[in-house]
């Protein structure tokens, strides 16, 4: 009787247990299907709100593209097509990127080409090229579906472990479809999977002697991940000292981390030799390109001097009396060695500008008055020239200090050349601004002469260097060296169309030099 009793009474608890069970598993299926129900149902909210953003911040760009008629061309050059990727992606990341894991972009009918993709919190390494092989034709098939029926669909997608809701809209120009946005976003990692079932009961059976084995991995771990970060910080104040090698995984990883400081530092010391050899090449060659330009400058007055005074000897040895010795030094013939001579004065206190652009003490000028006052130097040249000087002075620019006659003399220079490339009539426009972020002042100089060639930029401000025929090279070069002194920047900018150049002075606002 107590054997059945017992028998019984296992049964009852057997079948409790199995009762209980059973009503767990039915509770925790209930909490599975709520809980996948409302992460679709707030995935696909979030994916048609995207999408339409997508649509409404993408119109301004297509109208303008439209109107540029890029829609109605059916094939457009790889660089073309990748400007205009760029664009909607640019569009696509900043709807995307408040949702995460959400994905977009645009199919465009005369393209064929998926573009503006952009998936902003894409975990690394991000996207490139577009969405991934296996999903492209599914996206597109819905997008081709959407244009046809010139209606929004969304749609659940799921091939292996993805899952995804895939909305898609029409876009209208002019009340035709031109194309589609799509957007999507992944939930396979948020659903409840079948497997977590599955998984419970061994995690439970596992999960408290692996808790144990856990803590004490974790604590030698962080033991050598500590010991490995203060020898990292120790290598890093001194590096000759290199990490103790104890054994074990950690000892290679040790070891890795010497031979990789032992190879930096190698690299180091080889970049840092190399850098100094290039310097001092880059020296001598900037310092050979300078003597060979005075070389040349100076053999010509010299050569003048020399047989005016080689002259003078042979009529001295020639003629004895006073009257004709007279007559050897005429005025013509001292005025031509005096003229020499200076030529050679100036070229040398030319070139002491490269050692000291500026003696004079900078005080704050208004930039405008300098500008006017260099107008008014050059335009009766520019009458003569038939050449139209115009003034665009922008209103009410902060005084800043610079050095008023060396810079008048740069923007008299660049006004020079300006009237010099100008074959015959044309037009010079000097404009004063201050830029977007009240740092700098610009000064741009911009004519209608035959320009500066691409190939010329990267020299035209060398020593020397020049296209004229008569020119010495210097004036740009001392221009710079003055703009320079003043912490300045002075540049000519690229001319896309309507030929001319365009030189562009900055000079900062607030002017911390060294005094």
């Amino acid at each position: 009787m107590k054997t059945n009793f017992l028998s019984k009474k296992f049964l009852l608890l057997t079948a409790a247990a199995i009762f209980i069970t059973l009503l767990f598993g039915y509770g925790i299926k209930i909490l599975i299907d709520r809980w996948t129900t409302e992460i679709v149902q707030t995935n696909t909210e979030l994916t048609l709100e995207t999408v339409s953003r997508i649509r409404t911040s993408s119109s301004s760009l297509i109208d303008s593209l439209n109107n540029k008629h890029l829609f109605s061309i059916e094939s457009l050059e790889k660089r073309e097509l990748q400007k205009v990727d760029k664009l909607f992606s640019a569009v696509t990341a900043s709807q995307a990127r408040s949702v995460n894991g959400m994905e977009g972009g645009f199919y465009f009918i005369t393209m064929d080409e998926m573009i503006g993709y952009s998936w902003p919190t894409a975990p690394e390494p991000m996207p490139a090229y577009g969405p991934a092989p296996r999903s492209y034709p599914i996206i597109k098939e819905q997008i081709l579906e959407t244009i046809k029926e010139k209606k929004p669909l969304l749609q659940f997608h799921s091939f292996d472990f993805a899952v995804f809701p895939l909305s898609t809209e029409p876009i209208y120009v002019n009340n035709k479809i031109i194309g589609a946005a799509w957007a999507r976003i992944h939930i396979e990692r948020e659903l409840p999977g079948s497997q977590l079932l599955k998984v419970l009961n061994f995690t439970a059976i596992v999960a408290i002697g692996a808790l144990g084995a856990a803590l004490i991995l974790l604590w030698i771990r962080k033991k050598h991940i500590n010991e490995i970060r203060a020898g990292l910080e120790r290598v890093r104040l001194d590096q000759t000292y290199r990490l103790p090698l104890e054994g074990g995984v950690f000892s290679a990883i040790a070891s890795s981390i010497n031979s990789m400081v032992d190879a930096l530092l190698t690299e180091q010391q080889k970049r840092q030799q190399l850098e100094r050899e290039l310097h001092q090449q880059d020296k001598m060659a900037t310092l050979g390109k300078l003597i060979a330009g005075v070389a040349h400058e100076v053999k010509t007055p010299l050569a003048v001097i020399k047989t005016r005074i080689q002259m003078w000897q042979r009529d001295i040895q020639q003629k004895k009396s006073g009257d004709e010795l007279q007559k050897i030094f005429s005025n013509d013939s001292m005025e031509l060695v005096v003229k020499e001579i200076n030529r050679l004065s100036n070229l040398v206190k030319r070139l002491l500008i490269f050692t000291k652009p500026s003696k004079n003490k900078f005080q704050a000028h208004n930039v405008n008055d300098m500008i006017r006052q260099t107008v008014l130097v050059i335009q009766q040249e520019a009458e003569n020239k038939d050449i139209s000087v115009t003034l665009h002075c922008a209103e009410n620019l902060p005084l800043i200090e610079f050095d008023h006659q060396a810079l008048e003399q740069v923007c008299i220079n660049l006004c020079v050349n300006a009237m010099e490339s100008i074959q015959s009539s044309g037009t010079l426009d000097i404009y004063t601004e201050i830029t977007d972020k009240k740092d700098f002042i610009s000064l741009l100089f911009k004519d209608s002469g035959k320009g500066v060639p691409e190939e010329l930029q990267q020299k035209i401000f060398d020593p020397f260097f020049t296209t004229k025929e008569n020119g010495v090279g210097l004036g740009l070069s001392i221009s710079y060296e003055i703009i320079k002194a003043h912490n300045g920047k002075i540049e000519f900018l690229p001319v896309h169309a309507g030929g001319g150049a365009i030189c562009r002075i900055l000079l900062p606002v607030s002017n911390k030099r060294d005094k």
